[in-house]
């Protein structure tokens, strides 16, 4: 058999929490870290300035199946310069395929905010209708 062991010469894990120093991030490490802070902050400051620029934007609200050859999409369209503007509509099978398509011109005297709903006449049953995109009329 082996000898008792004594509490005394198990080494204190407190004793060893105390005595040991914090490691600290040297000066290069830190230079580094603030760089990298500083170019996605660049990043992120360039996304924020591209998205201001844009003259509208547009948000799909819901759509309705009329018919097995009409479908309505209906969106909302925000306005930031003083331009109309021409939205393409599309419905979409269920396969995702195209099987209609639109043009819609809103007109900014209409308003800052406006909400539009587009007819889109269809070669089969649709299963749903969207804002494909929208571009200013200059």
């Amino acid at each position: 058999m082996g000898t008792p062991i004594d509490d005394a010469s198990l080494p204190d894990a407190a004793e060893d929490e105390a005595s040991a120093s914090p490691r600290h991030a040297s000066r290069r490490a830190k230079a580094w870290g603030w760089v990298g802070v500083g170019v996605l902050v660049l990043i992120a400051s360039w996304f924020g300035w591209q998205s201001a620029q844009q003259p509208l934007r547009w948000n799909d609200v819901g759509f309705d199946i009329i018919s097995p050859t009409e479908a309505d999409a209906t969106f909302d369209i925000f306005f930031y310069k003083d331009t109309d503007a021409v939205c393409h509509l599309r419905a979409l099978n269920s396969r995702f395929a195209e099987v209609g398509v639109a043009d819609v011109t809103v007109k900014r005297a209409d308003g800052d905010q406006q909400r539009i709903t587009g007819k889109i006449l269809t070669t089969e049953e649709a299963t749903t209708a969207v804002v494909k995109y929208c571009e200013p009329v200059d």
